[in-house]
């Protein structure tokens, strides 16, 4: 009954309170993550490590089932070939523990261009903040803009992150 994007407010009222439980549904909160299944054409909510909780799990787009761990991981960009270890949910608990993977790319690289950078201006004896936080907003923004559409390209905004 809860189409993609969708979560528990598209079910129809008279099914929200049961498909919550009346604690849940009386407590503060605006309760998104509830019932919450994937859109096919936006990005992906925060992957959690405790994808078995009824307000973190993440549903399939179209099929009645939760994401699969390798899933999740993809969500975080982690090749499909990388293995996680352990129980199930202590492999749920590793990909949402997880920064994801073209994150911690842009971090690494920012920070190498800063120090490669104050190796070559000596004057400079601190590793400069200011510049690794811009080169990495400027990066972070410009993966993003790459893998969005061309036809949303237009109607999305980017988030100020500062």
């Amino acid at each position: 009954m809860i189409p993609s994007g969708g979560n528990w407010r598209s079910l129809p009222p008279g099914l929200q309170r049961e498909a919550l439980g009346e604690a849940s549904f009386a407590a503060g909160g605006g309760k998104t993550g509830f019932f919450r299944r994937l859109s096919w054409d936006k990005p992906a909510p925060t992957i959690t490590g405790r994808a078995n909780r009824k307000g973190s799990a993440l549903c399939h787009p179209e099929s009645i089932r939760p994401l699969s761990v390798k899933e999740c991981a993809r969500l975080q960009g982690f090749p499909d070939d990388w293995h996680f270890v352990g129980a199930m949910n202590r492999q749920y608990l590793q990909v949402g523990n997880a920064v994801p993977v073209p994150l911690g790319t842009a971090i690494g690289h920012t920070i190498l261009d800063c120090e490669l950078s104050s190796v070559e201006r000596p004057e400079q004896d601190e590793f400069d903040l200011e510049c690794a936080l811009q080169v990495a907003v400027t990066r972070l923004r410009s993966a993003a803009k790459n893998k969005v559409s061309r036809k949303r390209k237009q109607a999305f905004k980017q988030p100020t992150l500062f």
